[in-house]
């Protein structure tokens, strides 16, 4: 797939600090972005600025999206200063609680910080994307969202819980409301996009070391460049399963309803893929829409002044 060079432009990443976002960091600083690492901890984000290219042309912002004077804070930063070019929705809880827990915007944590928590740092963030020539958000789906449904009833807040189905509930949101946004981005002649991707399946085994964030045991390590291939149908490495995300980044043509994820589903180099029928229907992107405005207490895209 091709890609652009983003020279001179500025992508906020969230969770950039560990995993697949700390890739998605260096796959587009490789590309010639600043990163801004939108991360709790400056100490981990100094440490995965070190290991970026060029790391003096990227900076740390304080993002803690438990805590919404934080994530208030970050956004009100974000909004009155430089354009934006990019912003990536990476970081969230994937091993949800085993009971449940209340999390941001009074909904469970899960949802709370996969969706509410980034979509309010999004708002505040907003006039910043709006001040760069052609900006992309990019929101961080799942393929569980094929494996569980979305119940539309109750999916922030649910009678009966159970944490594989609310993180399957964060990623069908996610993608909801990403293609819900584009709708009104281009609706209103906006030039930002809204796009989503998933990364498929991966594991700390198939990734790449990256010191001191990442590094495998030795033995980890040998049987990985053994053992890769036969895996290579239902995991990779996390360096791979950043592709998808950056490839939403930097594709030079974006369609409507874009969705990027690996070839086989799992694995592989980036596509245009297919999402679930129920993360593209306008009527329930409305619905959620709402329902998460209402949380808010605030529209996602702020009126032009």
């Amino acid at each position: 797939m091709n890609t652009s060079r983003l020279e001179g432009q500025s992508v906020v990443v969230t969770g950039a600090t560990s995993g697949i976002g700390f890739f998605i960091a260096e796959g587009l600083a490789r590309l010639g972005a600043q990163i801004i690492v939108a991360a709790r901890s400056a100490e981990r984000a100094q440490t995965a600025i070190a290991l970026l290219p060029e790391p003096g042309r990227h900076r740390h912002l304080e993002l803690n999206l438990l805590d919404l004077a934080s994530v208030r804070a970050a956004g009100s930063r974000v909004g009155v200063g430089q354009p934006v070019h990019g912003f990536v929705m990476n970081a969230g809880v994937i091993a949800a609680h085993p009971s449940y827990v209340e999390g941001p915007f009074g909904v469970e944590s899960t949802v709370g910080v996969n969706v509410l928590a980034h979509l309010e740092f999004l708002r505040l963030s907003f006039p910043a994307l709006m001040r760069a020539p052609a900006a992309r958000i990019v929101s961080t789906g799942s393929f569980l969202t094929k494996k569980i449904p979305f119940d539309a009833e109750d999916w922030h807040a649910p009678d009966s819980y159970r944490p594989r189905v609310a993180y399957a509930a964060s990623k069908h949101a996610a993608e909801i409301l990403g293609f819900e946004l584009d709708r009104h981005l281009r609706g209103s002649g906006s030039p930002v996009r809204s796009i989503v991707s998933h990364p498929g399946s991966a594991i700390d085994a198939l990734t790449p070391d990256r010191p001191p964030l990442h590094q495998r045991p030795t033995v980890v390590r040998a049987l990985a460049t053994f053992m890769g291939p036969v895996f290579s149908k239902v995991a990779q490495g996390k360096d791979v399963a950043a592709q998808p995300t950056i490839a939403a980044m930097t594709a030079p043509v974006v369609p409507a309803d874009a969705y990027f994820g690996p070839r086989t589903g799992a694995t592989g180099a980036p596509i245009l893929a297919t999402p679930v029928p129920t993360s593209l229907s306008p009527e329930l992107g409305r619905r959620v829409w709402m329902q998460v405005e209402e949380r808010l207490g605030a529209p996602i895209i702020p009126e032009r002044s």
